[in-house]
């Protein structure tokens, strides 16, 4: 570690005065002396070319898990109003079929005691 520490401190120079205000939100500015252009070494939550960009890993990965959240969520509740759409629907059809043999039974029988009736006055 200390070796390689070593090679990066000798490749990089720290800026002079000025790119002082070169790198911003703390960042630290250091040249490499064969790259024109200086570059920045971010403190914690900050990234970009200089530094500008707020990084908060946390924050993307609680939208994540929120995000996966809210789809379960709605998932579950699609799946019961579905589920109880065709409980619904089967039942309510079940009903109306009830009804229909029941209405059928009453007809036959009906029909059943007018004949019997005519052919006994008969």
């Amino acid at each position: 570690k200390l070796r390689c520490q070593q090679v990066i401190s000798y490749h990089e120079e720290p800026c002079g005065a000025r790119h002082r205000s070169f790198c911003l939100n703390g960042g630290i500015c250091y040249v490499i002396p064969t790259i024109p252009s200086p570059f920045c070494r971010c403190v914690e939550n900050y990234t970009g070319a200089r530094c500008e960009e707020i990084f908060l890993p946390s924050f993307s990965i609680r939208t994540k898990s929120d995000l996966f959240a809210a789809f379960v969520a709605l998932a579950i509740l699609l799946g019961t109003f579905i589920i109880g759409a065709i409980y619904f629907l089967c039942r309510n059809g079940h009903l109306q079929r009830a009804n229909v043999v029941q209405y059928d039974i009453n007809l036959v029988e009906t029909n059943s005691t007018s004949a019997h009736h005519s052919h006994g006055e008969h």
